[in-house]
């Protein structure tokens, strides 16, 4: 619309300059053709003064010579005329001084030509006509000079005229085309702007017609929009009667537009202990105000009830006065639950933040005042939340520790990452106290920095344990170095007695021996006997030096770890055992064994004492039986285990089992020096597992040990 008023504005001006330029130019040529009719009249006047006065002398010559009267009448019409025409052509020379000035001097030329010719007359017809021969003659001379001076004088007049009609017809002329070029050009610019004019017309209806069909497209959309929409839209008049609802809403209430518009208030459906808030917040609407977020339940036709927020404008007319309500509601159902899903979440973490034993605090990052702790921060400080909140570190700590806090806390801020403060000093109603504190700075979506987050741990007492761990540590080192001394002197002792004492029980051995091959048919059956004593005493003394040796050998012999398959191993270390005890008939259920990580030798030899006292102790039954098997457990050892049938042995003396020399049957009644169950012990411990046994008298044993499976640490 502005395009077109601005043509409209443009054409109008345009109209008005080419009216005022023709008005102009027309206004010009007018005047140009009035000078020069005005020139025209100037020169017809001069020529008929001129005629006339011709006339008149002609008159006066020809009554002159001939008496005849007829002569004298073009004179009457010529003085009468020539006054008249003296006195015009004044009247047209009265602008121009120069003619002016020659018009005066025409009529006083012209007057005198007339009075001479008037006395000559007048001497014709007294009857003189001697005398007025004379006088004709007279005047005849002087007439011809005066009519030269007149000739020359309206020859001026006609010269000075006739240049100005030149000019003024060339002005006139101008002025005619340059009013035919403006006529012609306003035409043009009319014509253009008369059709541009019609083209923004054109333009402007088709925009109008675009315009309006877009607007009832919106009206369309908006109708939609409002009638569709997720929220609920109502109007009530001054009344609080509903006056519009849109289908949203309509369809919350489980009501029909009929049963609802003209009908039913908003109080009406609203549940009655909300009914007072609609009741206080309504009049503040009808006086032009809003109400903003006020939540309700409302009441489904059913009986039903939901939530809902509520805000509404009110629209006034010209005067200022309600017309009705615009309001939008929205169903807050979801939110209300998760509202009341934050509430017991905060509350969660209100309790979680409260109970943990850890103090906890944050700070305020644009300030550094504390803006919550928890019970563990009071219990430390000795303070309640109330004297701590609002305030910073140096009006809580003396200033060198507050300085070093605020150092750290700024540190914090300028880091993304978390820091980790392992000691920090702090001042105590219960003295000082050293913690070890983890600080984070929280941020907002703009990763400005909001809050700063401490956890800190108490941890003076485990800087004392430390301490008296190191103490303890180095009070450690000095027996183990003492220890090791003395193992090494245990070592270099059991060495020497094992080898001094073979020497005699080689001879002891031998001795006896010698006697009883020797004097077998001298000695009766008791020293018979007692020579078998010594001899199974002496070679049993052997097999112990030689047990006691390869167990004092175990704790030096360094661990040659690898992957170990134990299925091969355990089938080499039955084979070794039935090798040893041909006569055993022992049924052996072997399990699938896993992997484990270890020394093959020294858990070969494990295996071998394992499975030999499983045959031993299972060998007075009629159908000995052996199991060994393994499973994994979930920390990545395996177990491992043997069991047998045999005759088993009371678990109250189970802390003997495993100890060197420490046996709990008879050696008459099963063989053995007691060494074999420490060995295993041995092996196990160097592995980092343990061995451990399971049993009851008559039932059998279960004996089992735990080592790294295949992978695990080495």
């Amino acid at each position: 619309m502005s395009l077109v008023a601005g043509g409209a504005l443009v054409a109008l001006v345009a109209l008005i300059v080419i009216a005022v330029l023709s008005y102009r130019s027309i206004s010009s040529f007018q005047e140009g053709a009035r000078w020069v009719d005005h020139t025209n009249n100037v020169l017809r006047t001069t020529e008929l003064i001129f005629s006339d006065l011709k006339d008149a002398e002609s008159a006066v010559r020809g009554y002159a010579i001939t008496g005849d009267k007829s002569y004298l009448q073009p004179l009457g019409d010529s003085t009468a005329g020539i006054p008249l025409r003296l006195d015009l052509l004044a009247r047209l020379t009265a602008d121009n001084p120069a003619q002016a000035a020659r018009s005066r001097e025409l009529a006083d030329l012209v007057n005198q030509r007339l009075a001479a010719a008037e006395r000559t007359l007048q001497t014709y017809r007294q009857g003189k006509r001697q005398a007025a021969s004379v006088e004709t003659r007279s005047q005849l001379d002087s007439g011809k000079a005066l009519m030269d001076d007149i000739r020359a004088l309206i020859g001026q007049l006609r010269t000075e005229e006739e240049s100005l009609l030149r000019e003024r017809a060339a002005s006139s002329e101008n002025a005619a085309r340059k009013t035919t070029a403006i006529i012609i050009f306003g035409n043009l610019v009319g014509l253009s702007i008369l059709a541009l004019a019609f083209g923004l017309l054109r333009r402007e209806v088709l925009t109008r017609a675009r315009a309006q069909k877009a607007a009832q497209q919106l009206a369309a959309e908006i109708e939609d929009l409002y009638e569709r929409a997720p929220c609920g839209y109502h109007s009530v008049n001054r009344d609080g009667v509903f006056v519009r609802m849109n289908s949203t809403e309509l369809a919350w209430l489980g009501y029909t537009l009929d049963e609802v518009i003209g009908k039913l208030r908003f109080q009406d459906v609203v549940a009655p202990e909300f009914r007072q808030v609609v009741q206080e917040n309504f009049p503040r609407l009808l006086q032009g105000g809003t109400t903003d977020n006020l939540e309700y339940e409302l009441v489904r036709k059913d009986g039903s009830r939901f939530p809902v927020s509520v805000n509404a404008t009110a629209i006034l007319d010209e005067a200022g006065r309600f017309i009705m309500s615009r309001t939008t509601m929205f169903d807050i159902t979801a939110l209300t639950a998760a509202r009341s899903q934050l509430i017991e979440a905060n509350a969660f973490l209100d309790t979680v933040v409260e109970n943990i034993p850890s103090m906890v605090f944050v700070k305020y990052a644009d300030s550094l005042r504390f803006a919550r702790i928890n019970r563990a921060e009071e219990a430390l400080l000795g303070m309640s939340r109330e004297q701590v909140v609002g305030k910073s570190d140096h009006d809580l700590f003396p200033k060198a520790q507050a300085d070093f806090f605020t150092a750290k806390d700024r540190q914090v801020l300028a880091s993304r990452d978390v820091v980790d403060i392992q000691q920090e000093a702090i001042s105590t109603p219960h003295g000082e106290r050293i913690l070890h504190t983890r600080k984070i700075g929280l941020r907002d979506a703009s990763d400005n920095p909001q809050y700063l987050l401490g956890i800190s741990h108490d941890i003076t007492e485990r800087i004392q344990a430390e301490e008296h761990i190191k103490a303890l540590a180095a009070d450690l080192e000095v027996r183990a170095n003492q220890l090791e001394s003395a193992n090494k002197e245990l070592e270099s002792f059991s060495y020497s007695v094992s080898h001094d004492l073979r020497s005699p029980l080689r001879a002891i051995d031998g001795f006896s021996r010698l006697l009883e091959e020797d004097y077998h048919q001298v000695l009766d059956a008791e020293g018979k006997r007692l020579l078998s004593v010594i001899r199974q005493s002496s070679q049993r003394m052997g097999t112990l030096i030689d047990d006691l040796l390869a167990f004092s050998k175990l704790g030096r012999k360094p661990l040659a770890v690898a992957c170990v398959d134990m299925n091969e191993l355990v089938a080499e270390a039955l084979a070794d055992v039935r090798a040893a005890a041909p006569a055993a008939d022992v049924e052996v259920r072997l399990g699938d064994l896993p992997a484990a990580t270890g020394d093959r030798v020294l858990l070969r030899q494990a295996w071998i004492n394992l499975i030999s006292n499983g045959f031993k102790y299972s060998s007075k039954k009629d159908k000995p039986e052996v199991e060994v098997g393994g499973r994994p457990t979930e920390n990545g050892s395996i177990v491992y285990f043997v069991r047998d049938n045999g005759v088993g042995f009371d678990m109250q003396y189970y802390d003997k089992l495993f100890g060197v020399f420490q046996r709990l049957h008879r050696a008459e009644e099963f063989p053995g020096t007691g060494v074999g169950l420490a060995i295993v012990q041995r092996v196990v411990a160097r592995h980092g597992g343990r061995a451990w046994a399971e049993s009851a008298p008559g039932k059998g044993a279960t004996f089992f040990f735990s080592i790294p499976g295949a992978g695990g640490p080495t």
